[in-house]
């Protein structure tokens, strides 16, 4: 990809990276060794560091100005289908997912970071987030989200789930990807006004079922307009640049998978794309702020609602306006995991920096039906007692 130039502004991509990362003992294909700052050749076990400059910093850019020289601009690389790639070792040729920039070859097990001459509009990734455990740490923490950590999990999993779930769920799939991301600071300011609602009592009489004269306390509210201004600072808010994880329940899953600690970022290496895949981002610098920028603002608005005074409010008008707008583009680890249970296919997101796991799990309805009589038994039989003792 392009050097860095911090003058011009973003760097725009002309290809993704050359190296074949050979071992220096063997000559075979090193992979990054999630959880270490280190490359390990899986043939002969040689291990090397992955080194940083001391000065190494991650960089971000004036959202705006890059906004302006990137203004319908969108990668010219196409997003669907797939393609083929020649194995630099053994020639095979290797069908891999359209936008992805690394491959395995399933013929000799060689991993490349895919060479690929990029569009001049395309933004490269100024930073990264490191898988911090491998695959098979993460099927064990499927496996674990699968039969529920903690007790309520457990007694969730044991009173909803099939009892055959945990032992008969098979991983069709699974591999961990540097999912491509923005991220957006901002501040903002917020001008707001509502009515501001007091409580207040009043006592009034009524007269009960049996013919009798009672008093109650009975709740009002007084209306007073009010209004107020805040400011607010966001930080690293992130929007998914890959169109693929708006789709279906992907969407929620990868939203459920957050936070990632961005402030662990490194400056991009491809060394750490090594063994992974990894995408060219589908969602532009513009539709990524758009989306960002309505996220901020609902997050205002509840702010300035926690600002009303009073007891309750309604009619809260805000309206804010941001500035200071600045953005980097970040590749962040994810394992994207399909499992199938009794011929259906359920997806799982585990975050490959924090281990958080969400996905779709299957329910016995015969479970839920039963569960939900003995709760009808259960509120019967204590209104029926009620009802018993009023009359005594």
């Amino acid at each position: 990809m392009g050097e860095f130039d911090n003058d011009d502004g973003p760097v725009e991509g002309t290809k993704t990276s050359a190296s074949t990362l050979p071992c220096a003992q063997c000559g075979a294909d090193l992979a990054f060794h999630p959880g270490q700052q280190q490359l390990k050749c899986e043939y002969c076990g040689h291990q090397q560091v992955i080194e940083f400059s001391a000065d190494a910093a991650v960089i971000e850019y004036d959202l705006n100005d890059a906004i302006a020289r990137y203004l319908g601009q969108t990668p010219r690389v196409e997003q669907r289908g797939q393609r083929e790639v020649k194995c630099q070792d053994c020639g095979a040729e290797i069908i891999v997912a359209a936008g992805s920039t690394t491959a395995r070859c399933d013929y000799c097990g060689g991993k490349r970071i895919i060479e690929e001459e990029m569009p001049p509009e395309v933004l490269r990734a100024e930073a990264m987030l490191p898988f911090k455990f491998d695959s098979g740490n993460a099927v064990e923490r499927f496996r674990k989200w699968l039969a529920g950590e903690g007790f309520w999990k457990r007694l969730w999993t044991r009173l909803m789930r099939p009892g055959a779930l945990q032992q008969r769920a098979s991983v069709d799939d699974l591999h961990g990807i540097y999912v491509p991301f923005w991220t957006y600071d901002s501040q903002a300011h917020s001008n707001w006004t509502a009515q501001a609602g007091y409580y207040y009592y009043v006592t009034e009489s009524y007269t009960d079922s049996q013919g009798k004269r009672q008093t109650r306390q009975v709740r009002k509210i007084r209306w007073r307009w009010t209004s107020g201004s805040r400011r607010d600072a966001f930080d690293d808010w992130l929007v998914c640049a890959s169109r693929q994880y708006y789709q279906g329940d992907l969407q929620t899953l990868m939203k459920k998978i957050e936070p990632f600690p961005t402030k662990a970022m490194v400056p991009y290496d491809d060394k750490f794309l090594a063994g992974f895949r990894s995408e060219i981002y589908s969602l532009d610098l513009k539709a990524g702020w758009t989306i960002a920028r309505d996220g901020m603002q609902g997050e205002c608005r509840s702010r300035c609602a926690s600002d009303v005074p009073g007891d309750t409010h309604r009619f809260l008008d805000v309206r804010t306006s941001f500035f200071g707008q600045s953005f980097k583009h970040v590749l962040l680890p994810v394992y994207v995991m399909g499992y199938r249970f009794k011929d259906k296919q359920y997806n799982v997101l585990i975050n490959g920096s924090t281990g958080e796991v969400q996905g779709a799990a299957p329910l016995s309805w015969v479970k839920i039906v039963i569960l939900s009589i003995v709760l009808a038994a259960i509120i019967g039989g204590v209104i029926a007692l009620v009802v018993v003792l009023q009359n005594k």
